[in-house]
C-alpha cells in the first residue's frame, strides 16, 4: 500500500473514535469495566506519568506484557503511549499490533528538537498540541489525529479548554482569510500551503481532534464535546 492510501486509511480508522471516549486504564480489568461502560477505545498505562514525572523519575512507554493482556481482554482499539522521537518504542507497539499509538508529550522526550517521521509507520499515531500550527505540523510529519495537550494527571480541565479554543479560533481566522493572504501564514505556521488550504477550505483540521488533559469527570468530556 502506497503511503499516501495508507495515511487515508488511518485517518478514517481516527475518525471511527469521534464522539467518543477513550479511557487510561492500568490493568485488563479496568479494560473490561471501560468497554462495558462505552469507551470507543482504551489507553493502556503501567502507572500514571505524570505521577512518575512528578516524582522525579523517566516515564517511558508501558512493558509490552502489560499491552498484550489488555489487547487480550477487551475487543475496542488499544491505544500506547511512546516517547517524543523515540521511533524504537513506536515500532515495538506496531510490532505487537497497537491500535493506535499516542506520541505523547506526558513521558519523558527521548528527543528534544524531532518528532517521529509518522508516514514510515502503518499504524495510526495520535499527538498532541496546544495551538494550529502545532497540529498541522504533526499531520504534516504524519499523525492520523490530533488532540489538546493540556494538564494530564491533574484533573484541571480548564488547559485543555484554553487549547480547544485556541485551535478553534485560530481556525476561523484562516477561513476568514483571502486565498493571497495563505501563502504568508503558512510561512508564519511553518507548515506547508496545502494544510493551510485545506483549514481555509474547510474550517477545521484534516483529521479528527480530541480533547485530553485534566478531563477527569463525566461532565468534564461532555464540556469538551
Amino acid at each position: 500500500m502506497t503511503t499516501t492510501s495508507q495515511y487515508e486509511l488511518n485517518k478514517g480508522l481516527a475518525q471511527m473514535l469521534k464522539g467518543g471516549v477513550i479511557m487510561d486504564v492500568t490493568t485488563p480489568e479496568q479494560a473490561k469495566i471501560a468497554e462495558a461502560a462505552g469507551a470507543c477505545a482504551v489507553m493502556a498505562l503501567e502507572r500514571i506519568p505524570a505521577d512518575i514525572r512528578a516524582a522525579g523519575g523517566v516515564s517511558r512507554m508501558s512493558d509490552p506484557k502489560m499491552i498484550k493482556g489488555i489487547q487480550e481482554a477487551v475487543s475496542i482499539p488499544v491505544m500506547a503511549k511512546c516517547r517524543i522521537g523515540h521511533f524504537v518504542e513506536a515500532q515495538i507497539l506496531q510490532a505487537i499490533e497497537i491500535d493506535y499509538i499516542d506520541e505523547s508529550e506526558v513521558l519523558s522526550p527521548a528527543d528534544d528538537i524531532y518528532h517521529i517521521d509518522k508516514t514510515q509507520f502503518n499504524v495510526p499515531f495520535v499527538c498532541g498540541a496546544r495551538d494550529l500550527g502545532e497540529a498541522l505540523r504533526r499531520i504534516n510529519e504524519g499523525a492520523s489525529m490530533i488532540r489538546t495537550k493540556g494538564e494530564p494527571g491533574t484533573g484541571d480541565v480548564v488547559q485543555a479548554v484554553r487549547h480547544m479554543r485556541k485551535m478553534n479560533s485560530e481556525i476561523r481566522k484562516i477561513t476568514s482569510m483571502q486565498k493571497d493572504e495563505l501563502f504568508e501564514e503558512a510561512k508564519q505556521l511553518q507548515v506547508p500551503y496545502n494544510l493551510v488550504l485545506y483549514v481555509h477550505d474547510n474550517g477545521k483540521l484534516p483529521v479528527v481532534n480530541f480533547a485530553a488533559g485534566g478531563v477527569a469527570t463525566p461532565a468534564d468530556a461532555a464540556l469538551m464535546m
